[in-house]
């Protein structure tokens, strides 16, 4: 048998079914900053039915999901939209999709408000390919967006480690940023930590 074809290593350690998160930043984000935070907080204000429903099922926090779930129809957030499609082109071309078949579309957009107290328990969103959360306003003591491994299959009997980093963590966090978006697949789960 030939060697032309075998793309196995003879040492060391391989990378198999990695996690792959995207990360970018809206350039010049703070041009429309005020704008964002403005038209968010307004939408909160006057949605009577999304602050009810959000008392029931998201103590301590407002999310326009019930409600306003297809903001990336809104004129308002005609540069947003397009930044986050251009993320997504961008995620789909490092996963090798076949884009020239397939383009990723945003069929839901909504908005979320973590005040004191309120947080996200572990959910993962079904019938999508890829999933994001883009930062309107936070701050240094926001709490991070965790990541569970996926392969339930590492949790049955864990090795003990020797400190715990990228390559042997169970769980990951990573920080906001105020106009900087993270990208994932849709089966990933992900939570928020309360925000004390």
């Amino acid at each position: 048998m030939s060697d032309n074809n075998n793309n196995q290593k003879r040492d060391g350690l391989r990378v198999l079914f990695p996690t792959l998160i995207y990360e970018a930043r809206y350039p010049e984000f703070s041009a429309m900053e005020e704008k964002l935070v403005s038209f968010v907080e307004q939408m909160r204000d006057q949605d009577v039915e999304g602050k009810r429903i959000s008392a029931e099922q998201y103590p301590s926090g407002y999310t326009s999901y019930f409600t306003h779930n297809a903001l990336y129809k809104d004129p308002e957030l005609l540069d947003l939209v397009k930044f986050m499609h251009l993320a997504a082109d961008n995620f789909a071309k490092d996963h090798h999709w076949d884009t020239s078949n397939y383009q990723p579309a945003i069929n839901s957009m909504f908005a979320n408000i973590n005040p004191k107290y309120s947080f996200h328990p572990e959910h993962l969103h079904p019938y999508s390919h890829i999933s994001g959360v883009f930062y309107v306003k936070c701050d240094a003591s926001s709490p991070a967006i965790g990541f569970k491994d996926p392969r339930a299959a590492r949790w049955m009997m864990p090795p003990a480690a020797d400190g715990m980093r990228p390559e042997n963590a169970f769980h990951a966090k990573l920080a906001p940023e105020a106009g900087k978006v993270f990208l994932f697949p849709s089966w990933l789960e992900h939570s928020v930590a309360q925000n004390l």
